[in-house]
This record gives structure tokens, C-alpha cells and sequence, in this order.
């Protein structure tokens, strides 16, 4: 391992190289010391949940195992995809993105997040620090803005739907509070519809530079349970109604990601 990239779930992620074909790759490690019986069993899911996934807007798993290090202990550890570059939160803070790079964004992790739901995956933790962007070097240009591409990671949290249930899933409030659907927020079950909120957030956030619901968990939870999520009208009558429905309150009224997709597929044109 070399240099610490950042935190995600319920490891540590590093930068590193598999030793056995020289592949740098993003080691997330758990240490194994304290860990409960609960913390084995999530390390072991968030393992399960990628080995059944594989799409380009999906951050890959490689291998899987346990080892002992010098300064951790006994550690398991999960060897993925390293992308380089940064996040989308990194990406946002430089301000706002304009509509089509936007688009191009949400067209990316709406087709991910399609195929994970497909598999009965919900991811539960959409926000922009768990969104890499990889490096702009080279990238193609549309409309005089480069073309980002996006990987969504962090799977620590995810967890198995009812296929064919609008919200069906895990009954836990699980994840950041900030992109919370309302029935994460009031600790429901969760399915895809929940993924669709959240991603709708992530969305406006892209598109105003600043997060809808910003403060104390408690507090920011409170505020989307008032009232409609506030969509500025100056964004465009087209991405009002897309934002709007993707953050209804009632998840069968949200459209799939699916459908999302395809909205921002005629948007970014």
C-alpha cells in the first residue's frame, strides 16, 4: 500500500499495486482486530454486492482476502478499480456544472444505477464524494465543455431489494443525511426509488453548485419531510419536471432510473 486516498463504508481506501501483474488498483481495507460479528458480515456483503456487478459506471472489483499488516493487524480487503482523478464533490466546489455536462453526468450513473437495480442492488449512499471523476486529460468536448466520466463506488452500505418492489429493501437510515429519500429519513424500507431521490440531489446540486439540504443530520432530515424539494424554476422548464418527479415524496411516483436515463439522454442532445 502507498498513499491513502480517503475513507469509504467501513474501510480505509489506499492506493496500491497487484504484485502478481503490476495493476495499481484502490485497496479498501477493513480491520479486522475490533470488528464484530455485524462488521464481518457487512465487509462480507459489500463483497458479494460488487462480485455480482460489472458496468463501466460501476467502480470494478478485482480480488478479494484477508492478510496480516504490520501496522493494522489482521485486515480483510477488497482490490478495485482504480480511477484517477477526482470526486464529484471536488468537482462542484470549483462551482456549478453547466446543463449538458450535467446531463452527461446523471446519464451515466442513471444507466448504473439501472443495471444495479436490475441485479437487486440499491446502493443507499448517492451523494457526490462517492462519485469519482476521472482525469479530464483527453476527454472528448460537447458544446465547448469536456465530457466527464463518472464511476459510482462505496457499495459499504448496499444492500438487496425486493425485485419488482417500488420500495421495497432494508428498513435502515443508512447513508448520508443530506441525500436521504424521505423514507430513508423516517427510517422505511428503501428500494431503487430511494437511489432515484437521491441521485435527483446530487443532480440540482450539480446544477446550482450549492446542496439542497445542508446542515445537522437531524435538521436536514427534518427539512425534506416539509415540503417539496425546492427545484429552481431558472434551471429550464425541462429539468424542473425531471428534477421534480425525481424527488417526489412517494416513491412509485418517482420515475425508474431507467426512465431517467433516457430524459438525460435527450437533455445532454
Amino acid at each position: 500500500m502507498s498513499a491513502r486516498l480517503g475513507a469509504g463504508g467501513s474501510g480505509e481506501v489506499y492506493r496500491a499495486t497487484d504484485l502478481r501483474i503490476g495493476r495499481p488498483v484502490a485497496l479498501k481495507v477493513f480491520t479486522l482486530e475490533d470488528a464484530t460479528p455485524a462488521d464481518v458480515r457487512r465487509y462480507a456483503a459489500e463483497a458479494r454486492v460488487l462480485a455480482g456487478l460489472s458496468h463501466p459506471g460501476l467502480v470494478a472489483l478485482y480480488d478479494v482476502g484477508a492478510d496480516i499488516d504490520p501496522r493494522l493487524g489482521p485486515v480483510a480487503f477488497l482490490a478495485m478499480e482504480l480511477v484517477e482523478g477526482a470526486t464529484l464533490r471536488d468537482t462542484i466546489a470549483a462551482g456549478p456544472l453547466p446543463p449538458v455536462v450535467t446531463a452527461e453526468v446523471g446519464h451515466q450513473l442513471a444507466q448504473a444505477l439501472a443495471h444495479a437495480h436490475a441485479a437487486g442492488v440499491v446502493h443507499r449512499d448517492i451523494k457526490p464524494s462517492n462519485v469519482l471523476v476521472a482525469q479530464l486529460d483527453g476527454a472528448p468536448v460537447v458544446m465547448d465543455q469536456p465530457v466527464l466520466t463518472v464511476v459510482l463506488a462505496d457499495f459499504g452500505i448496499a444492500t438487496h431489494s425486493r425485485r419488482g418492489a417500488a420500495g421495497g429493501g432494508a428498513t435502515t437510515s443508512s447513508g448520508t443525511a443530506s441525500y436521504h429519500s424521505p423514507e430513508q429519513a423516517l427510517g422505511r424500507e428503501v428500494g431503487p426509488p430511494s437511489d432515484v431521490f437521491s441521485l435527483g440531489l446530487v443532480l440540482l446540486e450539480c446544477r446550482t453548485g450549492a446542496r439542497t439540504y445542508p446542515g445537522a443530520p437531524l435538521a436536514s432530515s427534518l427539512a425534506r419531510l416539509l415540503g417539496p424539494v425546492p427545484v429552481p424554476p431558472d434551471l429550464g422548464p425541462e429539468w424542473v419536471e425531471l428534477l421534480t418527479a425525481m424527488t417526489a415524496s412517494e416513491p412509485e411516483e418517482r420515475p425508474t432510473a431507467s426512465a431517467v436515463a433516457a430524459a438525460l439522454s435527450a437533455l445532454r442532445a
